[in-house]
């Protein structure tokens, strides 16, 4: 693999943007959407929209990451930051034309979600509390865009609003990690503003809801077997582990935000497998 295709690899965060891709497929599929044409396009809109977030993502954070991850791409010179800013808007703008093919209300988010990526790079996410708030709400979206593409969006509200208060949980908890860094460099987290006591405890509320709507999928919408044993073993085991270390010691906060990732991608296999 050259050199070149390694760099764009990384910027565009091929990880990160499958799994806002899958998270499309879930909203889609929840919503009983069936249709694989319908389903690749809604897919593919929000890989690249996603894809454009990741790439201005480093476009405005290139300064930072001269000193800090100086082998990024744009500060160790692979990609020009010209480059860079013209790809992210290209792939933002190609995602929101090609929605255009899906249901009327998707193109609408579709565009909504690419100025609030690239606002965000630019200076949302410097005021803490916001940042985490679009961030999470970003997250959601993504399953509720999907539900959008498909015959009946409803469904995808529960999985949505799974998706809001884990993101939430865990930059909350992310603030904790980061209190001293935010406090120099003026980012108002929770953990600044408030106490790091209250943070965890806010994290914690916002965490707990996530295991409290854990069971409605199946008690209420006739989810499967599978949905409820990924739920219990692949969300709430780690979620609950993850509020008891940083209770601890809020040093842990750290470990916890990693073990938070494992819950984003089982909680979405469960809805993609619980509904079959």
């Amino acid at each position: 693999m050259g050199r070149s295709l390694r760099a764009w690899l990384s910027l565009v965060r091929i990880g990160n943007a499958s799994m806002i891709a899958l998270a499309v497929v879930v909203g889609y599929v929840s919503g009983g959407g069936r249709d694989l044409s319908t389903l690749a396009i809604a897919a593919l809109t929000a890989f690249l929209i996603g894809a454009g977030g990741n790439v201005v993502n480093d476009y405005f954070d290139r300064f930072i990451d001269a000193v800090n991850k100086p082998w990024r791409p744009i500060p160790s010179g692979i990609v020009s930051p010209a480059t860079a800013h013209r790809a992210s808007i290209g792939f933002m703008v190609t995602g929101v034309l090609l929605s255009i093919l899906l249901p009327w209300p998707c193109p609408i988010v579709a565009f909504i979600a690419s100025v609030l990526l690239y606002e965000y790079s630019r200076w949302i996410k410097k005021t803490g509390v916001l940042g985490n708030l679009v961030i999470a709400g970003l997250s959601g979206l993504n399953i509720l865009y999907g539900g959008l593409a498909s015959p009946n969006p409803w469904p995808s509200i529960i999985p949505s609003l799974y998706a809001f208060l884990l993101i939430l949980g865990r930059e909350v908890y992310k603030g904790i990690e980061d209190v001293e860094g935010d406090r120099r460099y003026g980012v108002n987290t929770i953990a600044v503003v408030l106490g790091v006591k209250t943070a965890y405890i806010i994290g914690t509320i916002l965490l707990l809801l996530v295991i409290g709507i854990s069971p409605i999928p199946y008690l209420l919408y006739g989810y499967n077997e599978f949905y409820i044993v990924l739920a219990v073993l692949g969300v709430d085991v780690p979620v609950l582990y993850s509020i008891l270390i940083v209770g601890r010691d809020y040093g842990n906060a750290f470990k916890a935000t990693r073990i938070l990732k494992v819950p984003l991608l089982t909680g979405l296999l469960a809805f993609l497998l619980g509904v079959f």
